[in-house]
């Protein structure tokens, strides 16, 4: 963490922090980003995900947030079997976290595909599945979650926030468009304009340091908080569009 992000975390709370560091590159650079439109047959998302959100408080380190850089009105969509997932803890301590994929079968029945323990580090943090790992099937539909370990004796005080995520065809277009497009920039918008989110977000935090959002990234995350009705994403709304007037 950076001098000037601690010093962000001690002068303002968690909410502010989030929204403070997503949106701080709108301070210097604009990027020209096609901007991102949901699926036009996006389905809402699974029980779980409406009905846990964030949950839990990690009062032994002073955390109450992780925000999962992922749609919550609607399930985010993917070409990928191995796409890239993102999320941003404030809190400035190192602590274990859990990161799982479910998949999500009839019923909502929960199968677990994968889990991986890691540290948590401040900032944005991100993970794709391994290459020589099975990946995600397409056309199902999955739940991932990222978990802050902060009470091993009494779990239900554990951060705790999902997304889920569903795996398409590649539209024979958006493969042409692609053939032809080696700028990050440009594949982020192509995948943005063609609903595939996971997509997008991987091109554009494939270039940033850990912990970092980027500009590109930063972009989508701008559409997605107009998108967004949870209190987070408005607030994020808020700020992000005020740094365009």
């Amino acid at each position: 963490m950076t001098h000037k992000q601690w010093l962000l975390h001690k002068i303002f709370n968690p909410k502010i922090l989030i929204i403070c560091a997503l949106t701080i590159p709108f301070l210097f650079t604009q990027i020209t980003l096609a901007a991102y439109k949901p699926p036009r047959d996006q389905k809402p998302p699974s029980g779980y995900t409406e009905s846990s959100g964030v949950r839990g408080k990690c009062k032994a380190i002073d955390a109450d947030s992780v925000t999962l850089l992922a749609p919550s009105t609607h399930i985010g969509q993917t070409t990928s079997s191995h796409p890239t997932f993102a999320w941003f803890v404030p809190n400035h301590q190192r602590v274990p976290l859990e990161f799982s994929i479910y998949e999500l079968g009839s019923n909502e029945q929960l199968k677990l595909t994968y889990k991986s323990r890691l540290q948590s580090s401040p900032g944005v943090m991100k993970l794709s599945l391994p290459e020589n790992l099975p990946g995600l099937a397409l056309g199902k539909k999955y739940l991932w979650q990222v978990e802050i370990l902060c009470d091993f004796n009494h779990p239900s005080r554990n951060l705790l926030a999902t997304a889920d995520i569903t795996i398409v065809p590649m539209p024979a277009n958006l493969q042409a468009a692609l053939h032809h497009k080696s700028d990050r920039t440009q594949r982020a918008s192509l995948y943005a304009q063609a609903g595939m989110w996971y997509d997008a977000l991987g091109e554009a935090l494939a270039d940033s340091n850990d912990g970092e959002l980027g500009k590109l990234a930063a972009n989508l995350l701008k559409d997605l908080a107009s998108l967004e009705k949870s209190p987070e994403i408005r607030d994020l709304s808020q700020v992000a569009l005020g740094q365009n007037e």
